[in-house]
């Protein structure tokens, strides 16, 4: 029960994390205190940049890309799929048909020995 609830709670979080919406929202926190601190010199906006907004800011649009990706691989999976079940059935169809013309065969050539043998 709360393995179900986590992984309900982990899909719905992880599906929002993984939004421009989310990014975008990252992107505000995270700029919204430089109108009141600042960092100083070169390095303090170098670790600022690294630190805070690329740790924060690229996350969402990590997951964005990665969703988006697994997207694109499951439309390909079942493009991939279904190709290969028509060809399945196609191939099942001619099996069957080659069984039908085995049999049809082996019944001309049992006639052809009776009438051989006669």
């Amino acid at each position: 029960m709360i393995k179900r609830f986590n992984d309900w709670i982990g899909d719905k979080i992880s599906f929002w994390l993984s939004t421009m919406a989310a990014f975008w929202l990252v992107s505000i926190l995270v700029l919204t205190p430089l109108m009141w601190q600042r960092p100083t010199g070169l390095v303090g906006w170098m670790q600022y940049a690294i630190s805070v907004f690329f740790q924060g800011a690229a996350l969402p649009v990590l997951g964005y890309v990665a969703r988006k990706s697994g997207e694109k691989q499951e439309r390909l999976l079942n493009e991939t799929h279904d190709t290969v079940m028509d060809e399945l059935t196609m191939i099942k169809e001619e099996l069957a048909l080659a069984r039908e013309e085995r049999d049809e065969l082996k019944i001309l050539l049992s006639l052809l020995h009776a009438k051989i043998s006669n």
